[in-house]
């Protein structure tokens, strides 16, 4: 059975590396390289270095849905093509290409979460469970019938970064089953339940902004599920000057530890020796274990409590100084 891999990120190699030792890749698409990082370096994708590595041909294209492109891939005549956050929406031209048909890994249990950013939103909106769809590829985003599922539970340690790696070992697993199921034809289509929908828009560096009169919880949730991208960060006062922190890791903390004593949400009310600052929330308390200044480096919550000579009652959002 010949196989078209669509993918971009790293999140899709695991899938890459698993069906290129147990399918017949016929070749892979990529997004092609954009410039990155302060200087706007241009650095060829995840998937294309493993791909260049494996000797699998490569084809790339800024719009995959143009004529020239569908010709060139009707050529390679894949039976199926599969689809792991490639960041291009195929045009029903396109999806008459393959044989069979299109798979689309995506992760969440749909109809949960359609859109771009599954995995940082389960955390934001603090499920305790998600998982992975392998979906037939139809018209509308995210809306094909479902083939097969697989659930994955979520900690309240874990971070967006840690869900992801997870759910691409897991999904990877996924898609080889359900090729096999359709070599066997004992595959089976699910139509989604439309009452069921949620949608999971792509996340923006605002989105990251915290707000200290919601709960500790809520707060946790966001500085978890928005690690390793964008960060959630709040405001401080330096030296007279207001600067951006991002939040890169907390711990939920007792309420007891207030000792009744009365604080604004995004007061510093205490100090733990060792792991970092303790920020009152709109319910609760924050421990917060890791920071990053604007050009700096993470440090320890504990490290930016001495380098800086944070102390109680020091205010942290948009009440700062």
């Amino acid at each position: 059975m010949r196989i078209l891999f669509m993918a971009t990120p790293a999140f899709a190699c695991p899938s890459l590396e698993l069906l290129s030792r147990k399918e017949r890749l016929v070749g892979v698409v990529t997004q092609p390289p954009r410039p990155s990082g302060r200087g706007g370096k241009i650095n060829p994708s995840p998937v294309e270095r493993l791909a260049k590595r494996k000797n699998i041909p490569f084809y790339q294209s800024r719009n995959v849905n143009s004529p020239s492109f569908i010709t060139r891939i009707e050529q390679i005549a894949p039976d199926i093509v599969v689809v792991v956050a490639f960041g291009q929406i195929l045009s029903p031209d396109f999806l008459s290409i393959p044989g069979i048909c299109s798979l689309n890994f995506h992760p969440s249990l749909l109809p949960r979460y359609r859109g771009a950013a599954p995995i940082p939103w389960a955390i934001i909106r603090g499920d305790r469970e998600t998982g992975v769809t392998i979906q037939r590829i139809e018209e509308g985003v995210d809306e094909g019938r479902i083939i097969v599922q697989e659930k994955v539970s979520i900690s309240l340690e874990d971070t967006a970064g840690d869900l992801e790696d997870r759910l691409s070992l897991v999904g990877a697993e996924l898609l080889l089953k359900t090729i096999k199921m359709i070599k066997e034809g004992s595959q089976k289509y699910t139509i989604q339940n439309e009452k069921q929908v949620t949608y999971a828009p792509k996340i923006r560096k605002e989105d990251g902004l915290i707000r200290w009169e919601k709960s500790s919880y809520d707060i946790h949730n966001l500085v978890r599920g928005l690690n390793p991208y964008p960060g959630a960060f709040t405001f401080i006062r330096l030296r007279e000057k207001k600067i951006r922190v991002k939040i890169w890791q907390t711990e939920l903390m007792k309420e007891e530890l207030l000792k009744k004593k009365k604080a604004r949400p995004g007061e510093v009310v205490g100090i733990k020796k060792g792991k970092g600052l303790l920020v009152k929330a709109g319910e609760g308390i924050l421990l917060i274990r890791k920071v990053q200044l604007a050009g700096r480096n993470h440090i320890s919550g504990y490290d930016f409590v001495k380098g800086y000579q944070i102390k109680e009652g020091f205010m942290l959002g948009k009440d700062s100084g």
